[in-house]
């Protein structure tokens, strides 16, 4: 994986837009979420009053378990997916061209060939990852040109002037390996991120099995903390070679990548999430630059793993519309909410440039200020 350096957020532009939203003409603190996510963006650009933001949304697209005994549909829901997105009509690009977002959809592994759908990036390393019961997911050299890949794209977007990428993914099966991933970094039982299934086996008797496939490859960690710096990358790059899948390993050097370029991430759904976390693993100051965006009404089975990776960040989705597909969706929908925040910074006045006089007591005394 190339060498990379992530920079902390700059706490005096942070400092300066905190002072100018505590004298924005409202209760101090009311605007809560929109206040904090233009503070934060105000340290990623290093500017105490960031403003039109130059948004992008990428969408990764790669089956899993291909060779899995789940594998009935061959790819076939995956290959509609990414052709609507070629005839540009999807809800994602919809969302997006509102925003005056750029949409990039990039297949890394898609089980069916998409080389007729021009629209589409075409980047395929294979077609689709292996189920891990028989191989590693992905080999030692498809992970290192999926990470270099999701480097390049983050060079890229970063160059074309993006400031901050909506990611999402689209394929078939991603909930066995995003499952692994998440139990991996956060240390949580697979028990507890399962879903008790009224028809077939146990929460323990599923359990069980992930563990006699995966527990061979040693991918576990007994304490994160305890680790240095180059072994939680070598860590995590085992297992995103062995239960990552091609999406996954893209993303996580995407994230990477972007936080370098001091660019930040809007992420969603379980395999972004599960991408944010490796990120963050292998560099927490990543955690800085990457946003929740929405809670989806995903799956049942989906629900306790995106759980799991938000408590783990220490974060909320900032929407919950009940969503039903994913595709980067949610994440585009959170760029309305970082766009909003920016509304807020630059078009409301100030008391001093409202002529307005602050009150003399409560929250705000002695924060916000009057024309001297």
């Amino acid at each position: 994986m190339r060498t990379f350096k992530v920079e902390p957020l700059d706490t005096q532009a942070m400092e300066t837009c905190r002072f100018r939203i505590d004298n924005l003409t409202k209760p101090i603190y009311s605007l809560a979420t929109l206040e904090t996510i233009a503070e934060r963006f105000a340290g990623i650009l290093g500017d105490p009053k960031p403003n039109h933001l130059r948004q992008g949304v990428l969408v990764v697209a790669a089956d899993h378990l291909v060779d899995g005994p789940q594998n009935d549909q061959h790819g076939s829901e995956s290959y509609a997916a990414i052709k609507r997105f070629n005839e540009g009509r999807t809800a994602t690009q919809g969302a997006a061209a509102k925003l005056n977002a750029v949409a990039h959809v990039v297949n890394v592994g898609l089980e069916q060939d998409t080389s007729d759908l021009t629209n589409i990036e075409q980047q395929v390393i294979r077609k689709g990852s292996h189920f891990f019961g028989v191989e590693p997911a992905i080999s030692r050299d498809e992970l290192e040109r999926a990470l270099e890949l999701g480097f390049t794209y983050a060079d890229k977007l970063h160059a074309d002037g993006l400031q901050v990428v909506a990611i999402g993914n689209v394929g078939e099966r991603a909930f066995l390996d995003s499952l692994v991933t998440t139990a991996t970094i956060t240390g949580c039982a697979y028990e507890d991120i399962l879903v008790h299934n009224e028809y077939g086996p146990t929460i323990e008797q599923r359990a069980a099995h992930i563990h006699s496939f995966v527990d061979r490859f040693n991918i576990a960690v007994d304490d994160w903390s305890t680790i240095s710096e180059s072994e939680r990358r070598d860590a995590v790059l085992h297992l995103l070679h062995i239960a990552g899948g091609l999406d996954i390993a893209f993303l996580t050097a995407f994230i990477l990548g972007a936080a370098s370029h001091r660019m930040a991430v809007v992420f969603d759904n379980i395999v972004t999430g599960a991408a944010v976390l490796a990120a963050v693993t292998i560099e927490p100051l990543v955690k800085d630059y990457v946003f929740p965006s929405a809670a989806y009404d995903e799956p049942i089975h989906d629900e306790p793993i995106h759980k799991e990776q938000c408590r783990f960040l220490g974060v909320k989705p900032y929407l919950d519309y009940k969503l039903l597909i994913d595709e980067a969706l949610g994440s585009t929908m959170g760029l309305s909410i970082i766009d909003a925040s920016m509304h807020m910074l630059n078009d409301m006045k100030t008391f001093v440039e409202a002529e307005v006089s602050v009150a003399e007591d409560g929250a705000g005394k002695g924060r916000q200020k009057n024309k001297e």
